[in-house]
């Protein structure tokens, strides 16, 4: 199965980490680049080949990674679809489209980093017989959480805690049929997502509270992230 990997992006949010010398899927986490893990999880669940969306700095991760890029699970074979404009996640995603072979595709955000069982979603998305599965987690409060009594009695105060509602996890896969339906331009949640939902056609994929997953948006996740992952085993 092929798979996306949507790393084309600024990453402005991120420029103090940076500093605009490398694409924001370079930055370094636990001796590795945020591509490398995600590679390197792609093909410990037997994902052979890897798309690369790019568009700022491309021409670096192409010289970084090549044709083949050497995981500690084998080898990964890499493409690279450029982008000249700024597409958004479904515009790249189509625009990706010539460089896809397999009957589904996976479509994985570059910001990701995840220890979660990908084998266990794909094995989902063929049960459920869908256009698409989401895979979605648990999301964590930005802020911490004060919970009072009607008395306005500080109960307890909760640092971060996970709350009940689920978000969307960045790693996608779709049958390659619907790829003719993603927009030339524009996101993915806003137009493609939409129209599978309205037609039942879009299956959820919980991602269980013990695996580690996290989006790379700001120095604070990246600090975080160094001291909280243990690796893809």
């Amino acid at each position: 199965m092929d798979a996306v990997i949507l790393c084309g992006g600024l990453g402005t949010r991120i420029r103090t980490v940076t500093k605009d010398s490398y694409p924001k899927a370079m930055i370094q986490l636990v001796g590795k680049t945020i591509l490398e893990w995600e590679m390197s999880w792609l093909k410990k669940h037997g994902i052979d080949h890897a798309i690369l969306a790019v568009r700022y700095l491309a021409a670096y991760i192409e010289e970084q990674y090549g044709s083949t890029f050497e995981t500690d699970y084998g080898d990964i074979n890499v493409s690279y679809s450029k982008e000249r404009d700024k597409l958004g996640s479904g515009g790249a995603v189509k625009h990706a489209m010539d460089f896809i072979s397999s009957s589904n595709v996976i479509i994985m955000n570059g910001d990701i980093i995840t220890n979660f069982n990908l084998g266990d979603m794909i094995k989902k998305y063929k049960r459920d017989n869908k256009q698409g599965s989401i895979a979605v987690a648990k999301m964590r409060s930005p802020f911490g959480i004060v919970e009072i009594d009607e008395k306005e009695d500080i109960l307890e105060f909760k640092e971060k805690p996970i709350l009940s509602h689920w978000i969307h996890a960045g790693v996608d896969i779709f049958s390659a049929e619907v790829l003719d339906r993603f927009p030339v331009k524009g996101q993915m949640e806003e137009t493609i997502f939409v129209e599978l939902a309205e037609e039942n056609q879009l299956k959820a994929f919980k991602i269980d509270e013990h695996y580690f997953w996290r989006s790379i948006d700001n120095p604070k996740d990246v600090l975080e992230t160094e001291k909280q992952w243990k690796g893809l085993d």
